[in-house]
């Protein structure tokens, strides 16, 4: 279950980060008046932020996940959680 978790959370990630780089180049484009650039990039710049933060935090779940059977065996542990 987790890697599907991982999984969907990381293509979110990367999904997010192409419509980053798409709104950057509606920017450089000038169709849009100051304050629309203003909010855009503003925009953009907090879901940068949000991205950023989801991606450690899932790849950072991953790296939990991968180490619970070592930390399983090490401490003994042997049931089966669901």
């Amino acid at each position: 279950m987790f890697d599907i978790i991982i999984r969907s959370a990381l293509d979110i990630v990367g999904r997010t980060e192409r419509l980053i780089e798409a709104m950057r180049r509606m920017l450089q484009n000038d169709d849009l008046d100051e304050v629309e650039v203003y909010e855009l990039d503003h925009e953009i710049e907090r879901l940068g932020d949000v991205v950023f933060n989801v991606n450690e935090a899932v790849r950072s779940l991953a790296r939990t996940v991968e180490c619970w059977p070592q930390a399983a065996l090490a401490h003994g542990i042997h049931r089966t959680l669901h």
